[in-house]
């Protein structure tokens, strides 16, 4: 597992994060900042146990994935016309109460 590769493909997504005008972090923008800040710490931990990364090696691609997957409809999100932002802004509250927590509870089992 190569940590490098993920950190270097999750920037485009920090940047994102640190694009946006300070004061003006709306809720999607938040999730993926904390979503990227926990994402971190967890590939940290784990580049510090090997027996823990090559066991946890699935959720972390999972958790990679779904970080990319709100990355996308957050743009999308922006840069879509008006009427259809409440198709995003649902498939977006759909994946941060299903699916965003998954990266919660993979950073409390590498943290404990």
């Amino acid at each position: 597992m190569d940590f490098r590769s993920y950190v270097e493909r999750n920037q485009k997504v920090i940047d994102f994060v640190n694009d946006v005008t300070p004061g003006h972090i709306d809720k999607y923008t938040g999730t993926l900042d904390y979503a990227c800040a926990r994402f971190n710490s967890i590939l940290l931990k784990l580049s510090q146990d090997v027996l823990k990364a090559d066991q946890y090696r699935n959720d972390v691609e999972e958790c990679f994935n779904i970080i990319q997957d709100f990355y996308l409809y957050t743009v999308r999100l922006t840069n879509t016309h008006w009427c259809l932002r409440p198709i995003f802004k649902f498939i977006l509250h759909y994946k941060g109460k299903v699916q965003i927590p998954k990266i919660k509870i993979l950073f409390d089992k590498i943290n404990n």
